[in-house]
């Protein structure tokens, strides 16, 4: 009698931890979500003013649109471009735990980041804009649903500005769960899924100088 009472205490107890991971597990991934689109909504909202320096000083259109994609790389998702010389190689091809380690180290720069500190003023710089695509290129930028997408204005009082929106997928587990956004597919190297997608859109105006800086 006394071991069948301690079998069920036994069985009760794990399931009774079974459920208690589970809401550790949600409660965790949720902050982590959390803080992911906080820095999101950081990283939208400093790209939307960039870009709208950018028109300020005389830079057109195609140009803005380039310096709010690259600003915009945090919330951009995997690298998807192939890289020449030292660094060849799909980036990054990581364990979490190994790019936790970096993370941690006195030298955390990763091999994306001297790719991207090399490739990004090429980037910006090129004259070709159909090669802009093998100098940068990350999944979030290859889908409409995700893709950063900037509107260029001029007010009648001199002043202009950008408008700059994306749909920034949260794919951290049991986001469904805790938020009720937009659903819409996120592509990843191993394939494409369908996640919640948080709304950001920003904008920023400045005095048109773009005047002064064409007449030099």
């Amino acid at each position: 009698m006394n071991r069948a009472k301690k079998k069920r205490r036994a069985g009760a107890a794990m399931v009774e931890s079974a459920i208690v991971i589970m809401m550790l597990c949600f409660i965790l991934f949720g902050i982590l979500q959390v803080s992911y689109l906080i820095a999101a909504k950081d990283v939208t909202s400093f790209a939307a003013l960039a870009s709208a320096r950018a028109g300020a000083v005389g830079m057109r259109e195609e140009f803005v649109n380039r310096v709010a994609r690259v600003v915009s790389i945090p919330t951009a998702g995997p690298a998807k471009y192939r890289t020449k010389g030292s660094v060849s190689g799909n980036i990054p091809k990581m364990r979490v735990g190994a790019m936790w380690d970096r993370a941690l180290g006195s030298a955390p720069e990763s091999r994306q980041y001297w790719v991207e500190k090399y490739n990004i003023p090429i980037y910006l710089g090129a004259v070709d804009e159909g090669v802009l695509p093998s100098i940068l290129n990350y999944y979030n930028w290859t889908l409409s649903s995700t893709k950063i997408k900037v509107r260029l204005f001029r007010s009648s009082n001199g002043r202009i500005g950008v408008y700059q929106s994306q749909y920034v997928p949260l794919s951290f587990p049991f986001a469904q769960g805790y938020y009720r956004g937009n659903m819409g597919p996120m592509n990843r190297p191993n394939g494409q899924r369908i996640v919640p997608r948080s709304h950001l859109v920003y904008g920023f105006e400045f005095e048109d100088h773009s005047a002064l800086y064409l007449a030099y």
